[in-house]
């Protein structure tokens, strides 16, 4: 249901660009906006992903039908419910932590992931698109939290930040794929789905070597 290794990698990206980029004289303890762009973050994605997978209980019991099995009972009765407590607390934690452009910035972000989940945008030709624009733009919300003096960062770690995006395109693209082949020729994509993540979490790892 929630998906906490995306939520994982999310926040490991977020402190690792606080720390190395976005700040120029971090301290040891994140400031209270940091906190806010945290926790609205893992929020707003937390409830998009178990809105996810409320709507798409059909298809994901084709795709994985063991652990969807398991997941079914809990998403189709709680799924809805739990989603709205993550948004609330996401939109709670937007109003009391953060300024008021990153504050409407946030619900922003929080209304096109309801409406990618809800609407099953990723289903769409350009829904691959979509994924990786919304998976990168938590790290855009806290650039701009930061701003301007995260601007320094910000571009000089833009073509690193390109060049993943293509990489998470390309593993958006090919897993959309992935489920319309035969079960006998899934192998080989399902490597390179772990090999496309591997690359993403090592592009995160660099940033202290490249930019500190």
């Amino acid at each position: 249901m929630v998906r906490w290794t995306h939520l994982t990698f999310l926040a490991y990206a977020q402190i690792v660009a606080y720390y190395v980029l976005f700040q120029p004289n971090p301290g040891w303890m994140p400031d209270r906006i940091f906190l806010g762009v945290l926790l609205a973050t893992a929020c707003f994605v937390g409830g998009g992903t178990l809105i996810n997978s409320f709507y798409d209980l059909d298809r994901d019991l084709v795709q994985r039908p063991w652990r969807t099995l398991f997941e079914r009972p809990v998403a189709k009765k709680y799924g809805l419910q739990l989603a709205l407590w993550f948004y609330a607390i996401g939109a709670l934690t937007v109003v009391v932590l953060l300024p008021k452009l990153v504050e409407l910035s946030f619900i922003l972000y929080g209304i096109l992931i309801w409406a990618y989940s809800h609407k099953q945008w990723g289903q769409h030709r350009l829904g691959p698109l979509m994924a990786t624009l919304l998976a990168y733009t938590p790290l855009l919300l806290l650039a701009f939290a930061y701003a301007p003096e995260s601007a320094d960062g910000f571009w000089r770690s833009l073509p690193l930040a390109l060049t993943m995006m293509v990489v998470e395109w390309r593993r958006q693209w090919e897993r959309k794929q992935l489920w319309t082949l035969p079960e006998a020729q899934r192998a080989k994509p399902i490597r390179r789905q772990w090999m496309y993540k591997a690359l993403l979490v090592a592009g995160i790892a660099a940033i202290p070597f490249l930019y500190a």
